[in-house]
């Protein structure tokens, strides 16, 4: 029988292997300017200057991410990207470099049919516009712009862009706003019916930097595992410790002065991220005092099963457990490794191979 109470506490000093042993997706913040003030947004009270990146920067970036094989998939931050005259030099070479997907998700109120096309002809094919709203006087109550105008924008936009050019559209659930059956239905009859065409629903988003919380369920958690879903990367080159942290509260390193690589792996990194996912020992102020983690936990107590060891040692006691047959444990040790890398095709098969263990009604020995 395999001992699954481990008698192992994390250790409060660093850890010397990976956490998350994959660079997540990248978005990378062109500029911080934008021509809206939402107050669940950080932009308007940023402590950051106001500018764009410099190109060579932007260039170091896309060059590590094409040899890397990183996922360069996002070229938004805390401003609106339409509003640098080289967003399309950037798409292009992204696309050129084959250093990822190169999309970015904007408000919509530039989006005319002019840059539509300039943006295709550059290689853009998705797009993420982010609205909130259907109803007129709560966009401009939190929004300020005419939601008119940029409804129009997304309709010609549909009409535009090839079948295969995903447009996803969100619309935020929030304090002042439930999304029902009626939402989603006027959705639909604002931007018609298409295969290429998603309705992004937001739910319960808290970003740490902005002056005002918009969420319907303010309840602190226990562990947070945002910082493996994308990094995000600041003008400055500054990588914050998750894509909420708008303001750079928590900085895990400068990407301009060190490779992202290095900046991702380095111990210091990879033992904040063990902390904040188990919300133990020393986790940055930026998630305990500005966003949704609990105050961490400082007395030496059993942790989640696969989230308490490196990334290779709690793979290798997952598969001890399939080895000796304890079906629902490794199940769960797998689920976690899942998480701490989504996209690890072995980790999937595994989780795969051991459901249906489990469905033909294998026992634990």
């Amino acid at each position: 029988m395999v001992n699954l109470v481990h008698s192992i506490t994390p250790r409060r000093d660093t850890i010397d292997s990976a956490f998350y042993p994959t660079v997540p997706p990248i978005s990378l913040e062109l500029t911080n300017n934008c021509n809206l003030k939402c107050p669940y947004c950080a932009n308007i009270v940023l402590t950051r200057p106001k500018t764009y990146i410099e190109w060579p920067l932007l260039e170091r970036i896309v060059n590590e991410c094409a040899e890397r094989g990183y996922n360069l998939a996002w070229l938004h931050g805390v401003g609106e990207p339409l509003l640098w005259d080289r967003l399309e030099d950037v798409i292009a070479l992204i696309k050129r470099k084959r250093a990822g997907a190169g999309s970015f998700a904007t408000n919509g109120t530039l989006l005319s049919p002019d840059r539509v096309r300039s943006l295709l002809s550059a290689g853009l094919d998705s797009i993420y516009v982010s609205i909130d709203t259907l109803d007129p006087a709560i966009y401009k109550a939190t929004r300020g712009g005419k939601l008119a105008k940029v409804i129009r924008n997304i309709q010609d936009m549909i009409t535009l862009v090839p079948p295969t050019f995903q447009v996803t559209i969100a619309l935020m659930d929030h304090k002042d706003q439930h999304i029902t059956k009626a939402t989603i239905q006027n959705f639909q009859e604002t931007f018609g019916l298409h295969k290429n065409v998603i309705l992004g629903l937001v739910q319960n988003q808290l970003f740490p930097g902005a002056p005002a919380d918009y969420r319907a369920n303010v309840e602190k958690i226990d562990g947070c595992h945002e910082p493996n879903g994308y990094l995000f990367i600041a003008l400055d080159g500054r990588a914050g410790i998750c894509c909420k942290d708008q303001n750079i509260g928590h900085s895990l390193g400068n990407v301009a002065e060190r490779s992202i690589h290095d900046v991702w792996f380095d111990p210091i990194t990879q033992t904040t991220f063990r902390n904040v996912a188990l919300g133990i020992f020393d986790c940055p102020d930026v998630c305990t005092k500005k966003c949704v983690l609990k105050e961490p936990k400082q007395q030496a107590t059993p942790v989640a099963k696969g989230f308490e060891l490196p990334f290779g040692e709690a793979w290798q006691f997952a598969d001890a457990l399939v080895g000796a047959g304890e079906w629902q444990d490794a199940y769960e040790n797998y689920a976690a490794l899942a998480i701490r890398d989504p996209k690890n095709p072995f980790v999937q098969d595994m989780l795969r191979t051991i459901k249906q263990q489990m469905e033909n009604g294998s026992n634990a020995v």
